[in-house]
């Protein structure tokens, strides 16, 4: 199964995601040297100076994934419905939004962040927060 991640963002998002994975441009291409067979750095260069002239510019990146082991049923796409509609701030929020225990939900996200569909972010100590970083998600069987 491929899945495509598609995120729609602008020049000046995407320089902000550059800047907090490199912290600059400078120490990414100082990377570049060290490492110059990195094809995923020298695009994201590329694509970061290409940006800031052009900062307005509408983007639409896209990631692809290839596996066997992930399985959307039912439950999994009505959590990603609900993480996107409603944002909720916890895993036990998510689980009360979708109507769901948490005790089906909590495994159901690990494989979803596992396999790459969903992110947490960590909020309080025990606490984390699901949510997609994508616009589209489409899977190709």
């Amino acid at each position: 199964m491929m899945i495509s991640l598609v995120k729609e963002q602008n020049g000046l998002e995407f320089i902000k995601e550059m800047e907090n994975q490199y912290k600059s441009i400078e120490e990414a291409e100082n990377t570049l040297k060290r490492n110059p067979v990195n094809m995923i750095l020298y695009v994201d260069l590329e694509n970061w100076k290409h940006y800031l002239k052009n900062p307005n510019e509408k983007i639409k990146r896209t990631t692809s994934l290839v596996t066997d082991e992930l399985i959307l049923g039912e439950i999994e796409l009505q959590l990603l419905n609900t993480i996107k509609r409603d944002n909720p701030k916890s895993i036990r929020e998510l689980a009360r939004l979708s109507g769901k225990d948490i005790s089906v939900v909590q495994p159901k996200i690990k494989n979803l962040v596992k396999n790459g569909l969903i992110q947490l972010k960590k909020i309080y100590k025990n606490s984390k927060t699901p949510y997609l970083n994508y616009d589209q998600i489409t899977i190709d069987v």
